[in-house]
């Protein structure tokens, strides 16, 4: 979705006002304030994500500014259509964390910490990269994953996976019982496996298919 951009820039105060969805037209502008309230919304969710799976917060710290600097550089990519200036974020900020953890598990940085461990979903930086997937590839399929889930999943995993609440603590911000919070909570998680399963099982018969095609063309000629 393209952006009409403003014909006013706001100032810093009334940047503190507004949408997600008016800052980034705000960005294009060339407002550099609203890249400053972007950053001050949301560094701590992104160096939360990030902590997660980099387990140094150093490291962590060094991802933050990769994202937000990204966000600079591609906020004209954004699409309201497809997400939340939020969710787009996390998208972001998971991928990126990713690909630092596999860079410096290469580097031996870790002792036997695996990123399956601190990571529901099952994506691996290492496996990822086995299976045909690059980091933009996952960010992807993460964002088609999660937009398949019901509303009320959506918001359990940004709370509790994402943004690091307790179940007790999400039921609270939502309002929501413990019961129900927790519910949408694992049905996500489940319906998040089965969507990323069926992708690679996809992939892969694919990937089978094109095997004997290709081979048909080295076959010699009859003579």
């Amino acid at each position: 979705m393209r952006f009409t951009l403003p014909e006013l820039k706001l100032s810093w105060i009334e940047l503190q006002g507004v949408e997600d969805s008016e800052l980034i037209p705000q960005l294009l502008s060339g407002n550099h304030d609203a890249l400053a309230v972007i950053v001050d919304r949301y560094q701590r969710l992104v160096f939360s994500v990030a902590l997660r799976i980099v387990k140094d917060e150093g490291e962590a710290e060094d991802v933050v500014q990769i994202v937000f600097a990204d966000i600079f550089k591609r906020a004209a990519q954004f699409d309201t259509s497809r997400g939340t200036l939020k969710m787009w974020l996390l998208q972001y900020a998971y991928s990126r964390s990713i690909n630092r953890r596999h860079y410096l598990e290469q580097r031996q940085f870790y002792s036997q910490l695996d990123v399956d461990d601190l990571n529901p979903l099952g994506f691996s930086a290492g496996r990822n990269r086995s299976e045909g997937l690059s980091t933009a590839e996952v960010g992807r399929l993460l964002e088609q994953a999660i937009h398949s889930l019901k509303p009320n999943q959506q918001t359990a995993i940004t709370l509790v996976y994402f943004e690091g609440l307790t179940l007790e603590e999400a039921a609270q911000r939502t309002g929501e019982t413990l019961a129900a919070i927790r519910h949408h909570y694992y049905r996500g998680l489940m319906k998040l496996r089965e969507f990323i399963s069926s992708n690679k099982r996809s992939r892969q018969q694919n990937d089978a298919e094109a095997i004997p095609l290709e081979a048909a063309h080295l076959k010699p000629r009859p003579i």
